[in-house]
């Protein structure tokens, strides 16, 4: 399922900026853009995103700035040990010339690798901080992919209620289904006898044999309990996508049984129908946690 969070937090003299996006996916992958410095912490957030979504891709870019909106990846720190070795070598080649003059701050700045920048290093603060950032962008992610489940989900029960009215006229079809059977059934004997009296007991035998053969009574029973159970779901404060799958593909067995057993063109129009409602609920509920 789709959806965007966004999350500011500060921490003193640091702001950690988060944002989360999800694409719908039918499994779950996560991408993360971090800070070099927060490379430690991406199991952890990818940890806390699967604990709360089961399904979807998922982008999350996350940054670190320091109050004067520069970044926080790094630190300016003197190199004092290097600067303490040039200043020694300007002591000595000052007494050993016979010098004067003080060693101008000058001079050493303006030397190679007296002001280095290192790494930030994560410390506690700063990993409670960007976790609860984190937590809140997944948490605003959630209630947008939760809106948008409404949608669906009002989406979908519209289309199972067409699949519930076609069984019905199917299951309300076959009484007449047998009747034109027989019909058919007599007036192609009466034509192949030449009007020679039929055996209504052998037309009878032949009826029920067909009325047994194209028997759909359990396939319609079994059809109405899945879309029971379906439906049942949707009352569930869960992770459905892929219960929601198994039942879609038994919805489709027993419509393809049902199909099978036909020997009627409304009886095979109507399944069709049925399949193609049915092709429409599984491509959006591959959009399903």
């Amino acid at each position: 399922m789709t959806g965007f969070g966004r999350s500011e937090q500060h921490n003193g003299h640091f702001a950690c900026k988060a944002e989360i996006r999800s694409v719908n996916n039918r499994f779950i992958e996560i991408n993360t853009r971090l800070p070099k410095f927060l490379a430690a912490l991406e199991l952890p957030i990818k940890k806390l995103i699967k604990s709360r979504c089961a399904r979807g891709s998922f982008d999350l870019f996350l940054s670190l700035e320091t109050s004067d909106e520069s970044s926080a990846d790094t630190v300016v720190k003197p190199n004092l040990g290097m600067a303490s070795q040039y200043f020694q070598a300007f002591k000595q080649i000052k007494d050993e010339l016979g010098l004067s003059g003080d060693i101008p701050i000058d001079a050493l700045l303006n030397l190679k690798d007296i002001i280095k920048t290192e790494p930030l290093t994560l410390d506690t603060s700063h990993e409670s901080m960007i976790m609860e950032t984190v937590e809140q962008a997944v948490s605003d992610l959630i209630e947008m992919r939760r809106e948008e489940g409404k949608n669906l989900q009002a989406d979908l029960a519209e289309r199972l209620q067409g699949i519930r009215q076609l069984a019905a006229s199917i299951q309300e079809r076959q009484p007449a289904v047998l009747e034109e059977y027989r019909n058919r059934l007599r007036e192609k004997v009466k034509t192949l006898t030449e009007g020679i009296e039929l055996d209504e007991t052998r037309l009878a035998q032949e009826t029920a044999l067909l009325a047994d053969r194209c028997d759909i009574s359990e396939e319609i029973t079994r059809l109405g309990s899945h879309l029971e159970q379906f439906n049942d779901l949707f009352q569930k404060d869960e992770p459905l996508g892929r219960k929601l799958e198994f039942i879609t593909q038994e919805i489709n067995r027993e419509t393809n049984t049902i199909g099978s057993k036909s020997v009627d063109y409304q009886v095979s129009q109507q399944v069709i129908e049925i399949k193609s409602l049915l092709e429409k609920i599984r491509e959006q509920i591959q959009n399903i946690e």
